[in-house]
């Protein structure tokens, strides 16, 4: 658990790089044309809306550390890893590099699938029911409205192919 002190400025940079790749990044680095129809096809939509949450979060950490009650006198924290912490945290880092390697092959659609359904079941959550049911349902219908709807290809793989 980090202190007030150090959640306060954890907050404050979080803040400054919502800042930054709102205020300079989206608008030195993407390119957006004059007149979009529709507001969510603008390539500058989901980076700002990404930045504005980036943006958010920090300033809750600030908030949060800000209006925080004191800590008490002597803190005692373990900060050690213990031995199924860190098998996790590898198995998690497996999972990122198979979704590399995977992406190609399988394509987006089903290695988004079968990758947050692994993270579900990583954290061993209590609603493992309802991480499955998104695992399958938030990767078809994103793919679905950008294909559909906004017209964008998605990554399709060599094996199975969505219409």
């Amino acid at each position: 658990m980090l202190s007030r002190r150090d959640e306060f400025l954890t907050g404050l940079c979080v803040m400054a790089l919502g800042a930054l790749v709102l205020w300079w990044i989206i608008p030195t680095y993407i390119t957006t044309p004059r007149r979009v129809p529709i507001l969510a096809l603008s390539p500058a939509f989901w980076p700002r809306i990404i930045a504005w949450t980036i943006l958010g979060c920090g300033l809750i950490l600030v908030l949060r550390a800000a209006l925080a009650p004191a800590p008490p006198d002597a803190v005692a924290d373990d900060l050690s890893v213990s031995r199924p912490e860190g098998l996790r945290l590898l198995a998690l880092g497996a999972i990122l590099i198979g979704i590399f390697f995977a992406l190609p092959v399988v394509g987006m659609v089903w290695v988004c699938m079968i990758a947050y359904a692994l993270m579900v079941l990583l954290s061993r959550g209590k609603n493992l029911g309802w991480g499955m049911i998104i695992a399958i349902l938030l990767p078809l219908l994103l793919y679905l409205f950008f294909t559909k709807v906004a017209g964008v290809a998605i990554p399709q793989g060599q094996i199975v192919r969505l219409p």
